[in-house]
């Protein structure tokens, strides 16, 4: 007895099936392709979320992250085990840091080095992982952190020169390369860490007393009971007489860049659907030509006795069979995709992976997707297909929309009767299927506008980092180990070759605190002079600070964080440490971005130089150079070290502005590449639907081909006539995608701006992307032209006019 699968399996439509599988196997590959391509970069995507949203919490939470961090006067051993007493405290830690330059001995370029000193054997708070080599350094060595936004270029074993503010140099070798997840910040980083013993910083001439204290509270994800413990904190270093010049707090289990990383995950995931979306689009395509190729076939089918549910179930399996094999693909691929992603992203981040596993979830969706979308897009064509008549099915009468083209070339070809015959031919060929181009129009379009689309949003971006770079950064800035006379320096550095001219801005690092003196946010207060030519901030309430005014102040928009509410003329209790608590009139407030930290205000420079009993001097200045390239800044910089260093001056850094930019738009470029990235593989998908829509063109066309190969047309004609048909599709795409982009551009732009900056960002158009996209459909179109092409100039005359 035949068993029942056999039997089913030997049934002539499901045979059908296997044929039409196996022996059109080139429409096979592209449907397979265009489905597998979406349900990968879902997979891909979900799979990389759903891996990151644990696994980096749980290794920030795996170091033991400080839940406070306290910068004070010095202090030692006694005053950590007093804290360590204060209710809800379970750990405390003392440190030292001290602010360095450093380089290897063959680099003439200094680096900022944040060198800190503790007990790293006994390392209970804000622990670290190795990267290469140990995170115990001897006697004379050091430990660096490194990761994507800190990367000193040091390797284990190097010589390192140090510059400490007091001018000593000395030399400290590389013990190891280590993560340091416990002090990554959601803002720009101050340079890399490098931790050394507290006998090796005796050696480098600096006393033993802590500057820094960390502690660690028994319920660590609990900010309200962190922020309490604070609290106490501080009035046990103030009951010891010490001052509190910044506090910061935060859970044990959330990792500072939580957010954002997933922000950008959401982004692409976006786009990871519209890659899917347009997948059906092919998948309509498709599925509409072999209906019309096979509807002679589905006539005969009918005849013999087949019910139009049966046809319509044939081919909803036959696109089950195409979702069936994409699954294949896509699930192992899309798996492992995702889970390198995700190491890649905790890898710029320093955090530890739990390692390879499924994500049930990314599955599911991929299982949903890959056989959903293919129905849904599938199954109009297909049901319009299985109720044709058999009258009309058996005479195969297919109206060929657009069939007014003949006419519509000759009345063209009156007008350009300077073009070929065979290219106008190729040029109504183009316009045929008016159906089936405008979907392949609609994937192509939009393939393009968003790779049009990443362009804009990166010059963007670059544009906006520019903008933000002002609040920081000069041509030149320079900046000491303490303040120094503002003319003094204008007497060093304005002679000097490519010094155009120079500001000294003053600073401190505040707190806001609400009526019972408790901290609400920490606050960075930059005194630019009165008329600075640096500074172009963007206003978005109230107005800018006027020469003199005191007690006042122009706040970043982040300020709406903690004070959603507050307008201009309204007041807030600033504490600067040393000093009482006062009130201080908020005259204006500026854009800015969220993730860069603390909010930041500007004030008087004469207030604030008062405040601290340092009428007309500056602790860093911002220089203006005549040439404002990297190389030039970069020249200007090396001349004006070593005047300062060469006068005795205590130099803490002098950093030429575009290689700040640089390294602060490092993360930005890894954002543009992962959209690149999304953005090729719709670029994938419009290729594919190109593709398939000239195969289909020059199969419906056999005949077409057979007759002007008997009138005499050559194998070259006849692969021009395709070629150009699918460069014309492709110009067109390419027109449509360049006005496309400027929405889409703003789409991507608000998206990443509000999810990762916190800001509205002004949209910045740029030819670049429009040239390549150009370059790069029309060699897409070329590529799937010529193997139609190709295909089409190899037949016989017999064999095209006995086609059917």
């Amino acid at each position: 007895m035949i068993p029942a699968w056999k039997s089913a399996a030997g049934r002539p439509r499901w045979r059908k099936v296997v044929a039409d599988l196996w022996e059109s196997r080139s429409r096979t590959l592209l449907v397979v392709a265009s489905i597998a391509v979406g349900v990968f970069a879902i997979g891909m995507i979900v799979g990389a979320y759903g891996v990151l949203s644990q696994d980096i919490n749980l290794s920030f939470a795996a170091v033991h992250p400080a839940n406070i961090e306290i910068s004070t006067d010095p202090f030692h051993e006694d005053l950590v085990r007093i804290v360590e007493r204060v209710p809800g405290v379970t750990d405390a830690e003392g440190r030292t840091s001290l602010g360095a330059r450093a380089r290897r001995a063959d680099e003439p370029v200094w680096q900022s080095l944040n060198l800190v000193a503790t007990d790293l054997s006994h390392l209970g708070i804000n622990q670290l992982s190795a990267i290469e080599g140990t995170t115990v350094p001897g006697g004379g060595e050091m430990v660096v952190s490194q990761n994507f936004m800190t990367d000193t270029g040091f390797a284990v074993g190097d010589e390192v020169l140090l510059e400490l503010p007091d001018g000593s140099k000395h030399s400290l070798r590389v013990a190891g390369l280590v993560t340091d997840q416990g002090t990554v910040k959601e803002g720009p980083q101050s340079g890399a860490n490098a931790y050394i013993t507290p006998q090796t910083l005796k050696r480098l001439g600096q006393g033993d007393a802590f500057d820094h204290l960390y502690v660690r509270v028994q319920q660590g994800g609990d900010l309200a009971e962190i922020q309490d413990v604070a609290a106490r904190v501080e009035d046990r270093l103030e009951h010891n007489q010490l001052t509190v010049y910044r506090t910061d707090t935060r859970v044990s289990d959330e990792h500072p860049m939580e957010t954002t990383i997933l922000a950008v995950l959401g982004v692409l995931g976006a786009l990871g659907i519209l890659v899917m979306l347009l997948s059906s689009a092919l998948i309509i395509n498709t599925l509409n030509a072999l209906l019309s190729q096979q509807m002679r076939q589905i006539g005969i089918m009918k005849l013999v006795g087949a019910r139009s549910p049966q046809i319509l179930g044939m081919y909803l399996i036959l696109i089950c069979a195409y979702a069936l094999i994409a699954l294949g693909i896509a699930l192992p691929t899309g798996a492992l995709a995702g889970y390198a992603f995700a190491e890649f992203i905790a890898s710029m981040m320093g955090a530890e992976l739990q390692g390879f596993r499924i994500v049930p979830v990314a599955i599911m969706l991929q299982v949903l997707i890959a056989f959903l979308v293919p129905l849904a897009a599938g199954f109009f064509p297909v049901r319009r297909g299985a109720e044709t008549n058999v009258r009309r099915a058996i005479a195969n009468d297919r109206t060929v929309e657009g069939s007014d083209g003949v006419g519509w070339m000759n009345r063209v070809s009156r007008w350009v009767h300077w073009i070929s015959r065979p290219i106008l031919l190729s040029i109504r060929n183009t316009f045929r299927q008016r159906g089936r181009l405008a979907l392949t129009l609609f994937t192509l379009t939009v393939a393009g506008a968003v790779f049009i689309g990443v362009f804009n949003v990166r010059a963007s971006m670059a544009n906006f980092m520019g903008q933000l770079m002002q609040h920081f950064m000069g041509d030149v800035t320079v900046a000491f180990g303490r303040a120094y006379p503002i003319a003094r320096i204008e007497q060093v550095l304005l002679p000097l070759p490519g010094v155009e001219s120079l500001e000294g801005w003053g600073g401190a690092g505040a707190e806001i605190v609400d009526s019972d003196d408790v901290v609400i946010t920490n606050l960075s207060v930059i005194a630019p002079p009165a008329q600075t030519q640096l500074l172009d901030p963007d206003i978005v309430a109230g107005r800018w600070l006027q020469p003199g005014e005191r007690e006042a102040i122009v706040v970043s928009d982040t300020i709406y964080e903690p004070f959603p509410d507050l307008v201009p003329g309204e007041s807030l209790r600033v504490k600067v440490p040393g000093h009482s608590v006062v009130d201080w009139t908020v005259v204006g407030v500026f854009r800015f971005v969220a993730m860069s930290g603390d909010a930041i205000a500007y004030a008087d420079f004469d207030y604030i130089a008062d405040l601290f009993d340092l009428p007309a001097q500056a602790g860093s200045y911002r220089i203006t150079t005549t040439d404002h390239s990297l190389a030039g800044q970069r020249a200007i910089s090396r001349v004006i070290d070593s005047t300062l260093s060469d006068r005795g001056f205590e130099v803490r850094s002098v950093e030429a502005g575009k290689t700040v930019q640089e390294e602060a738009s490092k993360g930005i470029d890894i954002l543009v590449i992962f959209l690149l990235i999304m953005a090729l593989l719709t670029a994938f998908v419009g290729s594919i639907g190109l593709t398939g829509t000239m195969g289909m063109n020059v199969l419906e066309r056999t005949r077409e081909i057979g007759v002007l190969r008997a009138i005499g047309a050559v194998d070259w004609e006849i692969m021009k006539s395709v070629v150009i048909e699918g460069v014309m599709i492709a110009l067109i795409t390419w027109v449509l995608a360049v006005g496309v982009s400027v929405p889409v551009s703003y789409a991507l732009l608000g998206i990443i701006g509000e999810a990762m900056m916190g800001s509205s960002i002004e949209l910045a158009l740029t030819a670049e992307g429009a040239v390549i996209w150009l370059v790069v459909v029309v060699l897409l179109a070329v590529v799937a032209s010529v193997l139609p092409a190709r295909n089409a100039a190899r037949l016989t005359i017999r064999e095209v006019l006995a086609y059917e």
